[in-house]
């Protein structure tokens, strides 16, 4: 087994790495090839919890955890794009942060005597042979938040014999959902998974400080959008501002680099719009938000909040942080990676789900109309998460 994938792996590594490096340097970033090798010294951090997320979005849901341990512990964060490193420099600035190296056994032992952590905690889906497997021989490994999709799952049944391998290295698997634990327990033995929750109920409530003068205007903020979701939203938004002249609406785009698309579209549709990094006002006709790690902030200053990804065929993006700020939710149908967060907060009113702009704009108009009021409150419910959790990573750094 090892040699098969160690072999496949190398050969896919030698032809996609000229790919890779130049596409993500295109994109403004580095590669950080010298840390994917391992190329470097540094200062031992010996009995450090180790963390790895993949990019940004892991490293938020990570982040309760993370802040927890930081007092007790030296932190090791690892990540997997250069969007998800930077986001780690800049919010977790008394780890160590380091591009996760690429999966070999060479590598991933070289890390490990590099920083001999204590513990490896690895945040939903990020099941690497050679990472889970080798490091399991030395320390224990935990998947927190862990999920796993019907398409993922289907991928697993029809590769068994690799991801069987791998998930039995886990120490332990926290699960999110009662069908992450049953698609999980077919491949792992039901004593290493434990429910606890989705940490996304924890991690939404931290959140940045952020300041925005609406001059009393009514907002509709539209986060994490993606293509053509901008478009269906400023189509609703014009007709709706014939109406309400005082609304306004605010997108944050999923994908920064989409910002001059966003200007170029505004600008053909006739309508104002300013930015973000350039002032804290909103006045023009869109705002646009492009900067990163604000958004969560801002949810508390709308009226009515969408979430992106969800009329894109993405499948859905965090609505608990809207949600944690007591603010009316809408989304599009194709919602399958937060499917269990729906099927939770529409019980209670707190999200509702549309098929096209006519429906969307109607419940639009709806929440600007009425004073919405949350019919849940999961203070308790994320206490109860969060004891969860620390009950089960701590039985492994206390060994």
């Amino acid at each position: 087994m090892s040699l098969l994938y160690n072999t496949l792996y190398l050969i896919l590594l030698i032809i996609s790495i000229p790919f890779l490096a130049f596409s993500i340097k295109r994109k403004g970033y580095r590669f950080d090839l010298k840390e994917r090798f391992v190329l470097y010294n540094d200062e031992k951090k010996d009995g450090c919890i180790w963390f790895h997320c993949a990019s940004v979005g892991e490293l938020k849901t990570a982040e309760p955890l993370i802040n927890y341990f930081k007092d007790k512990f030296n932190i090791l964060i690892t990540v997997s794009s250069p969007r998800g490193k930077d986001f780690a420099l800049e919010n977790f600035s008394y780890a160590t942060v380091r591009t996760l190296p690429f999966d070999l056994p060479f590598l991933i032992r070289k890390f490990l005597k590099l920083y001999n952590p204590k513990i490896l905690i690895i945040t939903e889906g990020e099941f690497y042979y050679n990472l889970i497997c080798i490091s399991s021989k030395k320390i224990p490994v935990v998947s927190i938040n862990t999920r796993i999709s019907p398409s993922s799952y289907r991928i697993y049944k029809k590769f068994s014999f690799l991801f069987s391998k791998i998930l039995s290295c886990f120490s332990k698997m926290i699960v999110r959902s009662e069908k992450d634990f049953k698609y999980l327990k077919k491949f792992i033995i039901e004593d290493k998974l434990v429910l606890c929750g989705d940490l996304k109920f924890l991690s939404s409530s931290n959140v940045r400080d952020v300041f925005l003068n609406t001059k009393n205007k009514k907002i509709i903020l539209a986060g994490s959008t993606h293509d053509p979701e901008e478009k269906v939203l400023i189509t609703v938004f014009k007709s709706l501002r014939l109406r309400y002249p005082d609304v306004r609406l605010v997108i944050a785009p999923r994908h920064l680099e989409r910002i001059p698309e966003i200007k170029k579209l505004i600008k053909e549709e006739g309508l104002s719009y300013s930015l973000r990094s350039e002032t804290e006002v909103i006045e023009k006709d869109i705002y646009i938000v492009d900067t990163m790690g604000e958004l969560s902030g801002m949810y508390k200053y709308a009226d009515v909040v969408f979430v992106g990804g969800t009329i894109s065929n993405v499948g859905g993006h965090n609505i608990i942080e809207p949600i944690l700020n007591k603010k009316p939710v809408i989304i599009g149908n194709n919602y399958e990676k937060i499917k269990d967060l729906y099927n939770f907060f529409e019980k209670y009113n707190m999200v509702y789900s549309v098929n096209n702009g006519r429906e969307l704009e109607k419940i639009i108009e709806d929440m600007l109309l009425t004073e919405f009021k949350p019919e849940i409150d999961i203070s308790d419910l994320q206490e109860k998460i969060f004891n969860c959790y620390l009950r089960n990573i701590e039985e492994f750094i206390n060994e």
